[in-house]
């Protein structure tokens, strides 16, 4: 992969990102906030680790959890329904994912919401592929937290994976928190990078 495509995709990918991660709420796809520093008025609000993986012979990593009824694209009406199930994953108002994932981002192909649904037709889990140039960025993984353990992220992540190799795609890119990459090293990820972000305080 050449680096200026790397880092095109990365700046495309923390456009993605960026309303979770100006939350200041924990949740389980967060790190630990760091000290703050009052002599420069920042803080650190989280370690962010860019993580790669190539998308050629790659396998499912585990069983598919007993009430997954299926995992889907959503269309761009029910942007509120991806609204409502990130929000309730990362603890944020769903206003303030709607914001960001509206009708008309959900309407782009290149962008893709998509939530897995349990027997009942309830949506439990959430994320989002970007597809840009050969590369997949994949955004906002979340579980509802009564659902997390049983497998539904690592079905969605790996539906999003398959799907952006059949668009095209030959290598996907992610940020994660600490606490997150060995979910994701599961899916074949390897980091590449990380570094500190910083917020005025």
């Amino acid at each position: 992969m050449h680096r200026k495509s790397t880092q095109s995709s990365a700046r495309a990918f923390q456009a993605a990102v960026a309303m979770l991660t100006s939350s200041r709420r924990r949740s389980h796809l967060r790190s630990r906030p760091r000290a703050r520093s009052t002599a420069t008025g920042l803080s650190c609000t989280e370690q962010q680790i860019f993580m790669v993986a190539e998308r050629e012979g790659r396998s499912s990593t585990g069983s598919v959890p007993a009430d997954l009824a299926l995992v889907r694209r959503l269309a761009s009406d029910e942007y509120d329904t991806f609204a409502d199930v990130a929000g309730r994953s990362f603890g944020v108002a769903p206003a303030t994912v709607s914001s960001v994932y509206t009708a008309e981002v959900l309407a782009n192909p290149q962008i893709g919401a998509y939530v897995a649904e349990t027997r009942s037709g309830t949506p439990v889990a959430a994320g989002v592929g970007i597809l840009n140039d050969g590369h997949l960025g994949i955004a906002n993984v979340g579980t509802i937290p009564s659902f997390r353990r049983q497998g539904y992220a690592r079905v969605l992540t790996e539906t999003i994976l398959r799907r952006g190799a059949l668009a095209g795609a030959h290598t996907a890119y992610l940020h994660a928190g600490p606490e997150t990459v060995p979910f994701f090293e599961r899916l074949g990820f390897t980091t590449r990078a990380d570094w500190t972000m910083l917020e005025a305080s």
